[in-house]
Parts: structure tokens; sequence; C-alpha cells
């Protein structure tokens, strides 16, 4: 006898639709004083030179990468 077992993960209108830039591999970084998007890439990265990375990332909340806040919640793909 066969059991009617549903596929991994459900059905797929159960399962949530992340935005491209928000998945499971996503870090989040809060901008300190002092903070540059270099700054954060160098620290992050070991690179300040990937720091477009970052600005690509968040462009949904910054237009200049010269221009972060204290306190902003930025994407680290």
């Amino acid at each position: 006898m066969q059991e009617n077992t549903p596929p991994p993960g459900g059905p797929p209108e159960e399962q949530p639709e992340a935005a491209p830039a928000d998945s499971a591999y996503t870090q989040w970084y809060e901008v300190k004083k002092g903070d540059t998007l270099w700054k954060i890439a160098k620290e992050v990265y070991g690179d300040g030179s990937l720091y477009p990375d970052i600005f690509k990332a968040n462009q949904d909340q910054l237009s200049d990468p010269d221009k972060i806040k204290v306190g902003q919640k930025l994407r680290i793909p």
C-alpha cells in the first residue's frame, strides 16, 4: 500500500516568497558613528573596494554611497 506524502516543504502556495536581496544568507549591519561603506566592506569582506556590493544591495534605502546614517540597518550580501 502506498502512502500519499506531500512533497518536502509543502505545496508551493504555502512557501513565503523572499525578496532577492533577502535570502537565508543575508547578514545585516547597523551603521555606527564614523562608518563608511568602505570601512564596512573592509570589516565584513576584508576588502574595502567591495563596498559597491553593499551599496547595490541597499539601493532601496541608499541613493548615494557616501550618505549613510547612524542606525541604518544595511544588508550585507
